[in-house]
């Protein structure tokens, strides 16, 4: 176990990759081209709407993409048959979406009336199409045809840009003045990317390598996502290695953090941790991480709500506050207990915030549920728990089990409270000042406490554990007592 500082890496943090569109809207940016091509000439115009429509029969992910641009352009010309005929093509299966768009987009009386001529418009036959993709180097593409190809090289995880079809496909839409796309643009076009800084062609190198690999090929597919985009490169977490991702529904979109999990070479590792992560999937209520989605092919993998920092990125907090915190996080800790779940593993790191937690007072949550009390049986843990947190029984061979919980929830609130861990120094210093219960008093550290919270924190902590408090219920009734009287 580690004791210099709080500060490590943290299952939340990308860097300034966030700020980058994900890969596949720099490179494939054909909902656009054809949304643009709407407003062409008549033939053309229909030719874009049926494609627009036979994409997003083809690929769900891209549905709100297209029905966002499609009420953009429809509230800016009502008029406009073209683009009123393929979104009441659309609304068959995604109605309430675009009813929704439209209201995001205008007013009620203007969204009732645009959505009424939607859903009256005759849509286009798309039976009749020629979806057919020719093979052979010298295939005689037509333009749908070189959409659903373009659509096709996309499933296959490679770059349109990089595709004859796709060059075939810019020159038959519309430039300024209604021309085809000249060399120039083009070339311009293909040259986007070598002008990006280096720094920022490497970020996207990992991204791009990331998602094509078959890993992530397979937890996409396996996953409940329609698509799982990446937006960060691989970071260091203490149970594994995280990427975050956004993952895409029909119509909604999801902000997560993807850990893959450090694997042991134990098939009982391997199921104990898996019912650990399904009974952490099934916990509900305020204080817990999401879990939105995990898996066990090729390997353990769990995709998490993003969090944006951790105990450890805070100073000591103001006392209500604080307060606050210990109410939410017991009350967490009784209903991971309720579930039979023991966490193992509760430090600073393990209480995470959301992304706006760290300017703006908002509720703590646990992470990592359940995680170390699984590895501790199989593997050395002196990297997965900051030692200064660490129960008694943890040195030894005794059992871990609620009564760990608490007293590690009592360190927890010492360090939220003071501002400083209860215990200090290099690893055999702390491990004799644990085993001795030697501490100072909250309220050394920090006078304007309450009294009563020196007796709850030495409960909480006692080094037997028969003097600890009975349960996490009982823990989390002298905590909400606390705060009542303080209030």
């Amino acid at each position: 176990m580690t004791t210099d500082g709080e500060g490590s890496p943290d299952s939340s943090g990308d860097g300034d990759s966030s700020e980058l569109p994900p890969p596949r809207e720099r490179t494939h940016p054909l909902v656009s081209s054809l949304c643009a091509g709407l407003v062409s000439e008549q033939e053309m115009a229909e030719q874009c709407a049926i494609s627009l429509c036979l994409v997003a029969e083809n690929q769900p992910s891209k549905v709100s993409r297209i029905i966002g641009q499609l009420v953009e352009q429809v509230v800016a010309d009502p008029e406009s048959e073209v683009t009123v005929r393929t979104l009441g093509t659309l609304s068959d299966e995604h109605g309430r979406e675009i009813r929704g768009a439209l209201m995001t987009e205008t007013g009620y009386t203007d969204a009732r009336r645009l959505y009424g001529r939607v859903e009256h418009a005759e849509p286009w036959d798309l039976s009749a199409v020629e979806t057919d993709v020719p093979e052979g180097e010298d295939a005689d593409f037509s333009f749908v045809s070189a959409v659903m190809r373009l659509v096709e090289l996309e499933a296959e995880n490679r770059d349109p840009l990089d595709s004859d079809v796709w060059t075939r496909f810019i020159q038959e839409m519309p430039g300024e003045g209604g021309e085809s796309a000249s060399e120039e643009e083009i070339e311009l076009a293909a040259a986007r990317e070598q002008s990006r800084p280096r720094s920022v062609r490497r970020r996207h190198r990992r991204i791009e390598r990331i998602a094509n690999s078959r890993l992530f090929r397979v937890i996409e597919s396996s996953s409940r996502f329609d698509e799982l985009e990446v937006l960060s490169g691989l970071r260091s977490h203490r149970f594994g290695k995280t990427i975050r991702t956004r993952g895409q529904t029909e119509t909604n979109e999801y902000a997560l953090t993807l850990l893959l999990v450090h694997q042991v070479d134990s098939a009982a590792f391997r199921r104990l941790l898996t019912d650990r992560i399904r009974a952490w999937d099934r916990l509900a209520g305020d204080g817990v991480v999401t879990v939105a989605d995990w898996g066990d092919s090729p390997r353990l993998w769990v995709a998490t709500t993003v969090v944006g920092g951790s105990l450890a990125d805070r100073d000591r907090l103001p006392r209500r506050e604080a307060l606050a915190h210990a109410q939410t996080l017991s009350r967490a800790l009784v209903t991971i207990h309720q579930h039979g779940i023991v966490h193992g593993g509760i430090d600073p790191l393990t209480v995470s915030y959301p992304p706006t937690g760290l300017d703006s007072a908002v509720e703590p949550m646990l992470d990592m549920v359940g995680f170390l009390s699984v590895y501790r049986r199989f593997a050395d843990t002196d990297t997965l728990l900051d030692i200064r947190y660490a129960a008694p029984e943890q040195f030894d061979e005794q059992s871990v089990d609620g009564a760990t919980d608490i007293y590690q929830l009592g360190a927890v609130l010492y360090r939220a409270l003071t501002g400083r861990p209860p215990y200090d120094g290099d690893a055999e210093t702390v491990r004799e000042q644990i085993l001795a219960g030697d501490r100072t008093p909250p309220t050394d550290h920090n006078p304007k406490l309450p009294d009563a919270v020196d007796d709850i924190i030495a409960k909480a902590m006692a080094t037997q554990k028969l003097l600890r408090y009975d349960n996490a219920t009982r823990f989390h009734q002298e905590i909400r007592q606390l705060c009542d009287d303080f209030s």
